[in-house]
């Protein structure tokens, strides 16, 4: 399986950065059966998030997805108190 800027198991205390954000990723052709671009999974923030996570991301892909594709997802976030950005301003473009 493909897994294309993943971000897992990620413990922070206080977050004011970029985690699994601000990433482009152009594709082209296929990437394969159960691929995964650009996932945030299991990332536990305890205190204070003003960063953004999985955030602000670009794909550019052409050539169709496979079954069982994954993109720009962000599963099992855990943030204190969040006044940041996640999951958002993501763009996908698909060709």
């Amino acid at each position: 399986m493909a897994n294309i800027a993943n971000t897992k198991d990620v413990v922070i205390g206080n977050n004011k950065g970029k985690v699994g954000a601000g990433n482009t990723v152009g594709i082209q052709g296929g990437v394969g059966k159960d691929a995964s671009l650009g996932n945030v999974n299991e990332v536990v923030v305890g205190g204070i998030n003003d960063g953004k996570i999985g955030a602000e991301n670009e794909y550019g892909i052409k050539g169709g997805l496979k079954d069982g594709d994954s993109i720009g997802n962000v599963s099992q976030v855990a943030v204190g108190q969040n006044s940041g950005e996640i999951g958002s301003g993501n763009k996908i473009t698909i060709g």
